[in-house]
């Protein structure tokens, strides 16, 4: 098949990666000149633009940053869209802006899908990633082979808009759930517990979660933790802290309650503020950690 793919960061390359090796022909473009250079290494093509990347593949995926690198790629590509063309957002972004863009394509005569994914750089490196994907389930169909290659897990959550809700969701528990890590272990470290004792007790007890078993804020507990390895990010403070932005604004739009969302993204900010915007958003441990004198 021939897969086009735009955004080339820390999840898009290893992405393409995968694709490549699976056999496809690939054209590709991105912001940066050294990751093109790198994909084209691996074996896919430069398109140079988005519409030379969708001229050139019947499916083009897309992973950039914002809502509005969204709007601006498509609108760089709407010259190549039309009959038989598919495009498939892997960003995460504003669930109503998300509904504008399957609009906006399907208009222009091609498909369209959203397919948010979960994993962080580790998923995208082994291929192993899971999308959430909101549309139309023939176009599913149609569009998996460009999604296999590095997709573990699947699900068609429903139409357009709901996969940006259900990865907003999953974030915003994840990021709570990273906070009373952070708060339990800067209460059990300052009261001289030891954390690789007490990571062995909550794994095996109520308190298990994702975040315990990979997010604890302190140096050696978890030796794959970002926390081991100088804090480098699975997924960065300031991507977490956009994607909360984007819960909390489409809850208030949709008259739900959030509390523990405002609460984490206040950690977020102030772990921005310090200089962890790029480290990865378990960082917001630190702040915890500074203010227990720890």
């Amino acid at each position: 098949m021939n897969i086009g793919f735009i955004g080339l960061g820390a999840m898009g390359l290893p992405m393409t990666r995968h694709i490549v090796e699976a056999g496809h022909d690939v054209t590709v473009a991105s912001r940066g000149r050294v990751p093109i250079d790198m994909a084209v290494a691996a074996g896919a093509a430069d398109g140079e633009t988005p519409a030379g990347v969708v001229d050139a593949s019947e499916v083009t995926l897309l992973c950039v940053p914002r809502s509005s690198d969204v709007v601006d790629v498509l609108q760089a590509a709407t010259p190549a869209l039309g009959d038989g063309k598919i495009v498939v957002d892997t960003s995460t972004i504003d669930p109503d802006v998300e509904r504008a863009q399957h609009e906006r394509v399907n208009a222009s005569g091609a498909q369209y899908l959203e397919a948010p994914l979960s994993g962080g750089t580790v998923g995208a490196e082994e291929g192993s990633l899971t999308l959430m994907v909101g549309g139309d389930a023939d176009v599913l169909a149609a569009a998996r082979p460009a999604l296999d290659p590095f997709a573990a897990t699947i699900v068609h959550v429903g139409g357009p808009g709901t996969g940006q809700i259900v990865k907003l969701c999953n974030n915003l528990i994840y990021a709570a759930q990273t906070l009373p890590t952070a708060e339990a272990t800067t209460m059990a470290a300052k009261a001289g517990v030891d954390l690789r004792k007490l990571h062995d007790v909550i794994t095996h007890s109520t308190g298990d979660c994702n975040a315990i078993r990979t997010r604890i804020p302190f140096e050696a507990v978890l030796p794959h933790g970002p926390a081991s390895n100088d804090w480098r990010p699975g997924f960065m403070t300031d991507l977490m802290a956009k994607d909360l932005d984007l819960a909390i604004g489409f809850a208030a739009r949709s008259d739900t309650p959030l509390f523990t969302a405002g609460i984490a993204r206040q950690l977020l900010g102030a772990a921005s503020a310090a200089g962890y915007g790029r480290e990865d958003f378990s960082s917001m441990g630190k702040i915890v950690r500074a203010l227990g004198g720890v």
